[in-house]
């Protein structure tokens, strides 16, 4: 289980606007639904936010389309820590559980 996590933000007025503009990365699916292809990237070293890794919708090439930022993501780490054996043999045999 991987111990990092990235959450961040995706500026929607953005994606909406840029939809509305006829951008190369919007496809719709068979399902009807619309998808928006982008790119990320993890920074070297945290930018002056302090973020890590930064969103882009990603167009289609050669159609004169830019990279938009969208968004930006930050590393945070899992509380969720690896148990020893020693952790197992500690637990309680019996827990007086009702069930």
């Amino acid at each position: 289980m991987s111990k990092q996590q990235l959450i961040g933000s995706i500026c929607l007025t953005d994606l909406i606007e840029q939809a509305k503009k006829g951008h190369t990365a919007f496809s719709k699916a068979d399902n009807g639904k619309i998808y928006a292809n982008v790119k990320v990237w993890i920074n070297e070293t945290k930018d002056q936010f302090n973020n890590d890794a930064s969103i882009q919708i990603n167009p289609k090439a050669d159609t004169g389309f830019k990279f938009e930022y969208i968004g930006n993501l930050k590393i945070v780490e899992s509380p969720v820590k690896d148990i020893s054996q020693q952790d197992i043999q500690q637990l309680p045999e019996d827990d007086d559980l009702p069930f």
